[in-house]
């Protein structure tokens, strides 16, 4: 059974800590070569450790393991977004990731928010297979598609990241009412 938890930084090992990093940095490395090229690091584990002290990283454990995680956080009042969603390439088909979308929905229901934001980073001139997967498990789930835009247009804090993007990219935004 997947068993799904806060990850804090006074009861994870440090084993523990850097498995769940390497689980994030594998998985964004194999799925967004697309986007940002090759041997690409999606967060600093500076950063990475962050958010944990901050109480926003939950983990997910197999059998004892860490075999996944999934950054929460509140955009406003009402809405929350998760981000950083990793789980072990090779527990594919596990329910893994389902299990983590389904906490982070239930923790920002319980915390008032009536909505959960998530974000997909594709290319414009390409089909990216993954890409394709994610929407449609994505909207499996529930969540219905709401705009497209740049990251100056959507995250003109964070523009400068585009610079490292190896091609023309778009976010497709997606919202689920939660219930």
């Amino acid at each position: 059974m997947i068993n799904i938890q806060q990850a804090k930084m006074e009861t994870l090992s440090s084993t523990d800590i850097n498995r769940l990093y390497e689980i994030l940095i594998h998985a964004y490395a194999e799925t967004e070569q697309s986007v940002w090229g090759e041997n690409y690091i999606r967060i600093p584990k500076d950063e990475f450790i962050s958010l944990i002290s901050r109480g926003e990283v939950f983990y997910a454990e197999l059998n004892g393991n860490v075999v996944g995680s999934i950054y929460v956080y509140r955009k406003d009042e009402s809405t929350f977004s998760f981000g950083l969603l990793s789980a072990d390439f090779s527990l594919k088909g596990k329910g893994i990731g389902k299990a983590l979308v389904d906490y982070a929905e239930a923790h920002a229901f319980d915390q008032g928010a009536k909505y959960m934001d998530l974000e997909i980073l594709r290319p414009i001139a390409e089909e990216v297979p993954f890409k394709g997967v994610l929407k449609q498990w994505y909207t499996k789930l529930g969540y219905v598609y709401t705009l497209s835009g740049t990251f100056v247009e959507l995250k003109p804090d964070k523009a400068f990241k585009a610079k490292g993007l190896i091609q023309p990219c778009t976010f497709d935004c997606y919202q689920k009412v939660l219930a």
